[in-house]
């Protein structure tokens, strides 16, 4: 990758941060995007990015947990490629992500919690999270959905 590109990926990666994604895994994952393959090994992650292989290994468990890279075998050797998913990284983001299944699962308790102990504020909150979290559960697979069909719709 050339070093504007990289330059650039390098920019992606703050705005990504400052939105709240961790920093090692933006600048892994625009590092990725920004590729000729879209598709490196964890060395070559290394040497881009300057950073150690525990910084490298971190940023892609935490990217293949949200379905964004996924590792595949290097043809003739014993390494593993990190690549973004077939339908671009955006599209893993759209489907479910387990944690809404998981945040949704916990929310009964601490709304029985906050009922037994009259804790109408956080009762209030946990409610509308829970409802949030639903709806997000619901309608994230229709928005995959809406986008794979305009995506076929333009080509």
């Amino acid at each position: 990758m050339s070093d504007e590109l990289q330059e650039y990926a390098e920019r992606l990666a703050a705005l990504f941060t400052v939105a709240g994604f961790p920093r090692m895994a933006s600048r892994v994952l625009m590092t990725l995007m920004l590729s000729p393959d879209a598709a490196l090994t964890a060395a070559e992650l290394r040497d881009r990015l300057g950073i150690s292989a525990a910084a490298v290994s971190g940023a892609i468990t935490y990217l293949e947990r949200l379905g964004m890279v996924r590792r595949r075998a290097h043809r003739g050797s014993r390494k593993e490629l990190y690549e973004l998913p077939e339908s671009a990284w955006y599209t893993a983001s759209l489907r479910q992500p387990p944690f809404y299944s998981e945040i949704a699962a916990t929310l009964p308790d601490g709304i029985a919690a906050a009922r037994s102990a009259r804790a109408e504020g956080p009762l209030a909150r946990l409610v509308e999270m829970q409802e949030f979290f639903e709806f997000m559960r619901v309608r994230m697979p229709e928005l995959y959905e809406e986008w794979l069909a305009s995506r076929r719709d333009q080509r």
